[in-house]
């Protein structure tokens, strides 16, 4: 009895050290420091001062009364947005000491987004501070607004607890359903250093839904270097998400012969690889996809469960994912942008030949002949093999 006594007294003992060990120093911390979860970047009002940085912090424990200026997001928010300008990030950073008694802290932010004048303008010297920093998180997502960055921070969301946050789940969201891009900063930074591939990035905006302002995430921004030249539609992205092996998941909707009615079929295997060949001193590129999906919905009252039907539909499937990859090339060609990375996998491949090629590759890239071939695979129906409307003939 004695024994289990003593073991009791020392369990016991450990738990009050290491309470008091962790719940101190952490409430101590806790209490120095403004959380950041969003921080948006836009083009300076004055020309001496041509960066406006808004933050955005999570309300932990009373930082919007300790506030010395007009803030954003007050009221029955849990989350507060303060703006400054400067000439350098580090230098607006620094300025929110003027209106906080703490410390920025940017280890847990969650979205770095870019008002459009700034990326159309050059990002290289903003994105210095976020690379350089020790605590900034290189999984941070990267976005450009296609308004000003501090409006998008603005936008209260309904389930969430901050806007930054907000943003970071609906980009996992996109993640699964595979039609806009997920960018992160360390992803954002190896483009920007490529020698000739385009960075990309998701565009967010604003949009009304019943009187109600949303932030959605709308098409792709395509940089060449620094800045942003252009954009991509919704099928383009997801061409160039096809491309470059980034699909999870996502619906292809197909039309009937006759034009009347929709099959959709649901991606639940898909992997791309591209394949860079020399020939004759003659580059060429080819895109090999391999889909595999499953019959979710269709408004037609046909049997598609025959294996006659699923011929058919498999064809017209490798056919649309096709036409959305050449869509894709298009408009990197029109863009004179890399954005499918072609030119550091040649380089991969043939790094000797690659150094006569690397000073042309943009006319190069104009000239390409790249082929796009489509594996598709029809695998299940779902729990019914026939419409409900369905009759025998």
């Amino acid at each position: 009895m004695k024994k289990y006594i003593n073991i009791g007294v020392k369990i016991i003992i450990c738990i009050l050290v290491f309470s008091s060990l962790t719940s101190c120093r952490g409430s101590h911390e806790l209490n120095k420091l403004a959380i950041v979860m969003g921080v948006g970047i836009d083009k300076g009002k004055e020309k001496e001062y041509p960066v406006e940085v808004t933050v955005q912090l999570a309300d932990v424990s009373g930082i919007k009364s300790s506030s010395k200026d007009k803030q954003s997001g007050v009221g029955n928010t849990s989350y507060l947005n303060l703006q400054e300008s400067g000439e350098s990030i580090s230098e607006s950073s620094k300025a929110f000491s003027r209106k906080l008694n703490r410390r920025l802290f940017f280890s847990h932010n969650q979205v770095l987004i870019l008002g459009k004048d700034i990326a159309e303008g050059g990002i290289e010297k903003h994105m210095d501070f976020f690379l350089r920093y020790r605590e900034t998180r290189l999984l941070t997502w990267v976005l450009v607004s296609k308004g000003s960055a501090s409006d998008i921070l603005n936008i209260r969301p309904e389930l969430e607890s901050t806007p930054g946050r907000n943003i970071g789940e609906l980009i996992k969201n996109e993640q699964e359903i595979s039609q806009i891009p997920s960018v992160d900063l360390k992803d954002f930074a190896s483009k920007l250093m490529s020698k000739t591939t385009a960075p990309i990035a998701p565009i967010i905006e604003v949009s009304n839904d019943n009187d109600k302002k949303i932030a959605y995430l709308s098409e792709t921004a395509v940089f060449k270097k620094d800045r942003m030249i252009g954009t991509l539609n919704k099928i383009e992205t997801h061409g160039l998400l096809w491309g470059i092996n980034k699909v999870k998941d996502g619906i292809t909707v197909l039309s009937t012969e006759d034009g009347k009615d929709k099959i959709n079929i649901s991606t639940t295997h898909a992997k791309s690889r591209i394949i860079p060949k020399i020939k004759d001193n003659e580059l060429s590129i080819k895109i090999e996809i391999k889909q595999e999906g499953d019959l979710q919905e269709q408004t037609s009252s046909e049997d598609l469960a025959n294996p006659k039907a699923f011929v058919i539909l498999q064809k017209s499937e490798e056919e649309a994912i096709k036409k959305e990859v050449m869509a894709a090339l298009k408009k990197s060609k029109e863009l004179k942008a890399d954005i499918f990375g072609f030119g550091d996998i040649v380089y991969e491949h043939y790094p000797k030949q690659w150094k006569s090629m690397e000073k042309n590759w943009e006319q190069i890239l104009q000239n390409l002949s790249v082929d796009v071939s489509v594996d598709s695979k029809l695998r299940r129906t779902g729990r019914i093999t026939k419409p409900i409307m369905f009759k025998e003939e």
